[in-house]
């Protein structure tokens, strides 16, 4: 896709004279400039395609959590009476979003290196919209991930009604928002290969201090309180919630709206650096 499938330029010319009178001719219509929406959109659709042919790694992203949602079910699943195969489940679903969200928004340094994002700015393409672009494009391709770890559980002994299922999908989902924006800051601020072995030491540091691997009351106390602070906690804690039950962790949806907030700003302001020095 090139930049004028992204961003579509108004038709414009001269009118002609008609033969009979010498009068000009009103103006074709100019084409409707497409909105800020439309951009975002079509930039969305061309960033997800791209990212979900990767077959490598699309199928990294979901070979790993799945196998260690094998692993980890098979060691643990049949303690308190099955329900921790179903909390393995969530776990490994949160872990493959995360590093799907994460390494998808890194590639926004990509676009930055290669000149497209250049060539976006250019032709239209607001830092806003290609912001929400970005997100949006992220928050598609991290549904195989969470998905196919779900489905691979429910066929192995997870008990769980439709309805509570996709409640937890959805949430797990939903949850992923600041992880995105972890993975597009990093690619605003770090640069080349710095980019993508950020993404995976952030993802290594939140998937072990968020208690995704093992149970975070088996860690020392300050790594426990550390983890508390951490969205990807909370993420497998609302996912928990919405599988088993039990009281809504409200302090989870205070983190993660903090995390979403700082880490918007932070893109935000990132992203015009970024685009400022572009133009130059």
């Amino acid at each position: 896709m090139t930049t004028a499938d992204l961003t579509a330029t108004p038709a414009s010319g001269p009118g002609r004279d008609t033969p009979a009178t010498g009068s000009a001719r009103p103006a074709p219509e100019a084409r409707h400039q497409p909105s800020a929406t439309a951009r975002a959109l079509r930039y969305t659709g061309h960033t997800a395609r791209m990212t979900l042919t990767n077959v490598f790694f699309m199928a990294f992203s979901i070979a790993m959590p799945v196998g260690m949602y094998l692993l980890f079910g098979t060691m643990f699943g049949d303690q308190a009476d099955g329900a921790a195969r179903g909390i393995v489940m969530v776990n490994m679903a949160a872990y493959g979003g995360l590093g799907t969200a994460i390494t998808a928004g890194t590639q926004i340094q990509e676009d930055q290196r290669n000149g497209f994002l250049r060539q976006l700015i250019v032709s239209g393409l607001s830092p806003r919209s290609f912001l929400l672009g970005s997100v949006l494009a992220a928050s598609v391709v991290i549904v195989p991930a969470l998905m196919i770890v779900g489905l691979v559980g429910l066929a192995t002994g997870v008990q769980a009604d439709a309805g509570s299922f996709m409640a937890t999908m959805g949430v797990l989902w939903l949850g992923l928002l600041p992880t995105i924006l972890i993975g597009i800051a990093l690619g605003m601020l770090l640069k080349g290969g710095a980019a993508s072995a950020g993404g995976v030491v952030v993802l290594m540091a939140l998937a072990i201090f968020g208690g995704l691997w093992m149970p975070l009351e088996m860690f020392p106390e300050w790594m426990q309180s550390t983890g508390r602070l951490l969205p990807s906690y909370w993420i497998a804690q609302l996912g928990e919630w919405t599988l088993i039950g039990g009281d809504l962790p409200v302090t989870g949806l205070l983190v993660i709206g903090t995390w979403t907030l700082v880490l918007g700003v932070l893109c935000a302001v990132s992203l015009s650096k970024a685009i400022g020095l572009t133009r130059r």
